[in-house]
């Protein structure tokens, strides 16, 4: 039983092999290795055997952990190798295409007994007399750290299963010894007590308890970075990841932030970590793990003038960790992040009351700017006090606490944190970010005599001397169908022309707006996640969500991707849930239609199949419990004739996923039997021509293609039929006959038919009668 693990891997890679075989097959020696786990901790003290046995387990990942860390190393050395020789060939021929490895992309050796190990320690964490035990071995720990992000996936998903059952048994202060972090984060980070030219003791490298697992996440984040300066607006921008921006060496205390990360491992991590935040693993945990997301966050505020030009910020640690930190942020960091250089009690004890804007009569509005004639003012009243050119060489400077100040908000999964420099946000759901740097400190206070409505572009002289619009060619089209009307607030309505009712303020200026908006004028618009809801027309679903008017539109025309219809495109990219909207009428009706058709042909093959009482449909939590509707269409896979525009069947669904053609096909291509009824089949008196099917002329398939306007095609022989159609006749596959020209064993046709030998054309017939026969 322990012979594997007394032996090194030198003296056992001639088992590999075998062991991989064995694996594959499904011949494992997984119930030895839980028999061994149940002798090793049956008890509760270990005896002298069972601690040599342990000592070798952790002995034996030490030694993998530092050989695959080696191999990490040169792979990404070569990998920087091979980036700068592809700059230098994209410099003197930028024609020529370049092949090799994935930017951030490792090659790993092989981890069959690295995996094993690692294998074993899950199960020992299965038992709390192995969690105690394994809670102790802290350069165990600190290996598995190491091969969370230099192992393959596989290693690192056990990995994520051993800190999810030991963490409970680690204190925080002795992890932070495990990782040689310097100091826990302070409990009680509601007292934001920054100041708005940075931290001058801040140091950015120094290591943080949770920045081990943040860096998962970072490392999966796709982050746009744009630059909003004095002048006019770029709507241009840069997409970047974590492995293009740092360029950590080996020895840097995070050298674990270098490289990629499986986007679905990031996942794990972050659920992880908010489970820890939660208090699932203990009370300890949950304190230092709020904590240390707030401290992620709150470092951006330390950072200094150096630190915050949008060069060198995106290679700051500091930036990623706080973008990893909004993916694990909750409400309670949001309620006590915020707002935390004003004081809103009525006491005023902690500090001075924030000022309201003279020009308002309510006492309530908030100024922001302090100006030397005017006082203080809202930026709303500082825009248009100064619209006259005698106003306009008025003194005005921001308050310096709305500098300092910081604005944390989570809305529907969205991260953001909004300070007078910078402004981030991330979506957990596809750990996509936006990054736009501010430049300059009175940039609120340089609102110019006429600002565009949308893209935020100040002048005195042409389309913005008399209007809201500036002449860009997005902004005019926007305006066409922005609505043109003033909220009571005295903000323009955000929605869209000839609405019944208008869209509530998404500067949520009132209570009911705040009631009524799940999201705000600075939130991105899911769908296209390039521009704030605020940048053009928005509309708000009936599940409240606001999106683009022309995004939501895009997504309605554009449909499914790939030739198979489903009708997730319909759904509401937040909760899922039907879009619909009094605009988008003209667009939902057809899909609602095609829907019906495809719900109802799925629901009878359903039924004649046998399948409407399948374990799927009846037993209680199961995906599609009481939906045979939803079951059939996620089971069978349809089609849209070209022809007649209609649905017809192709096959179940599985066979298409197994072959992923994606997007690559001819919409020509797809015509349903009875438009492609090369052989004058006989119609059905029941069903008509809706069902007629074809067989593939190259195996024993359902077609779903119609192809030079003699020959039908499963997906399958479809995405290599240049090969299949060059076979000879006579070295076609007899029945039963498997796609891409492959002989099946056995006799028994899996469409249960006789029918001519492969490579004729041969009509199936009705489809639903032919079902109904076989059973």
């Amino acid at each position: 039983v322990f012979g594997r693990l007394v032996t090194s891997p030198e003296d056992s890679e001639a088992e590999d092999e075998k062991r991989e075989e064995r694996d594959e097959k499904g011949d494992g020696d997984n119930d030895l290795k839980e028999h061994m786990v149940s002798i090793l901790f049956s008890r509760s003290k270990l005896s002298h055997m069972q601690k040599q046995v342990c000592n070798h387990i952790v002995q034996g990942i030490q030694k993998e952990a530092a050989k695959m860390r080696e191999e990490w190393e040169q792979s990404l050395i070569a990998l920087q190798q091979q980036q700068q020789q592809e700059s230098t060939m994209l410099e003197f021929s930028p024609a020529v295409p370049v092949t090799g490895l994935n930017s951030g992309e490792v090659l790993h050796g092989p981890d069959l007994y690295c995996f094993e190990l690692v294998s074993m320690v899950v199960a020992l964490s299965g038992s709390s007399v192995g969690r105690k035990y394994l809670a102790q071995q802290h350069t165990l720990i600190r290996d598995l750290f190491s091969l969370l992000h230099t192992a393959t996936p596989r290693i690192q998903r056990q990995i994520t299963i051993i800190f999810r059952r030991v963490l409970p048994w680690v204190k925080p202060h002795a992890l932070a010894s495990i990782l040689s972090v310097p100091m826990l984060p302070p409990p009680d980070y509601n007292i934001v007590g920054e100041t708005g030219e940075g931290d001058q003791g801040f140091d950015p490298n120094i290591v943080r308890i949770l920045d081990v697992f943040l860096a998962c996440v970072a490392k999966c984040l796709s982050v746009q970075m744009k630059v909003k300066g004095s002048g006019p607006p770029s709507k241009a921008s840069t997409t970047l990841t974590l492995s293009q921006c740092l360029q950590d060496s080996a020895k840097s205390p995070r050298w674990w932030m270098r490289g990629r990360m499986d986007s679905a491992l990031a996942g794990s991590i972050m659920q992880l970590v908010k489970d820890m935040a939660a208090g699932k693993l203990s009370e300890s945990w949950a304190t230092n793990t709020k904590a240390a997301i707030a401290e992620a966050i709150l470092n951006m505020t330390k950072l200094d003038e150096t630190h915050r030009d949008p060069q060198a910020c995106v290679k700051t640690p500091t930036m990623w960790l706080a973008l990893a930190s909004l993916c694990v942020l909750d409400q309670d960091h949001v309620d006590r992040l915020s707002s935390g250089e004003w004081v809103s009690s009525p006491d005023h004890q902690n500090g001075q009351p924030r000022p309201t804007c003279d020009n308002h009569d309510d006492g309530v509005t908030p100024a922001i700017i302090l100006c030397t004639e005017c006082g203080n003012l809202c930026a709303e009243c500082d825009r248009y006090l100064h619209l006259p050119r005698r106003m306009r060489g008025h003194q005005r400077q921001v308050f310096k606490e709305e500098e300092e100040a910081i604005k944390v908000d989570l809305h529907e999964g969205c991260g953001r944190i909004k300070l007078f420099w910078v402004m981030s946000l991330v979506d957990s759901r596809t750990l996509k970010a936006m990054v736009e740097f501010r430049e300059g400190k009175t940039s609120t206070a340089t609102v110019g005599p006429g600002t565009c409505r949308f893209c935020g572009r100040t002048s005195n002289s042409g389309f913005l001397a008399i209007g809201n619009v500036c002449s860009d060619p997005d902004c005019q089209e926007y305006a066409k169908t922005a609505c043109p009307k003033m909220l009571g607030c005295g903000h323009l309505c955000g929605g869209i022309a000839g609405e019944e009712a208008c869209l509530p303020c998404l500067h949520r200026c009132r209570p009911s707006d705040q009631e009524q908006l799940k999201q705000d004028a600075e939130d991105m618009c899911m769908i296209c996640f390039t521009e704030a809801l605020s940048a053009a027309p928005a509309i708000q679903l009936a599940c409240s969500h606001v999106f683009h008017a022309h995004c939501a539109k895009m997504v309605l025309e554009k449909r499914y991707v790939g030739a198979r219809i489903t009708f997730g495109f319909s759904l509401c990219p937040i909760c899922k849930t039907t879009i619909d909207h009094p605009c988008l009428s003209p667009l939902l009706e057809p899909i609602k239609a095609l829907k019906v058709d495809v719900c109802r042909k799925a629901l009878m093959r359903l039924q004649y199949e046998g399948l409407d009482k399948a374990e799927a449909i009846t037993t209680p939590g199961a995906r599609f419990y009481q939906d045979p509707a939803g079951f059939a269409m996620d089971r069978y896979a349809y089609y849209v004739c070209f022809k007649c525009k209609k649905a017809y069947y192709g096959g179940e669904a599985r066979c298409d996923e197994q072959v992923g053609a994606g997007d690559d096909f001819d919409p020509s291509e797809l015509v349903c039997g009875g438009c492609s009824d090369v052989s004058r089949a006989q119609m059905c008196a029941k069903h008509g021509a809706d069902f007629l099917e074809y067989k593939c002329r190259y195996c024993c398939s359902v077609a779903v293609f119609f192809c030079f306007g003699t020959t039908h095609f499963c997906n399958a022989c479809h995405e290599e039929f240049q090969r299949v159609t060059a076979i000879p006749r006579k070295d076609l596959p007899h029945c039963p006959a498997g796609a891409k020209g492959v002989q099946l064993e056995g006799e028994e046709c899996p469409l249960h038919v006789i029918h001519p030998p492969t490579g004729e054309e041969f009509a199936l017939g009705c489809g639903v009668c032919r079902n109904a026969h076989t059973f």
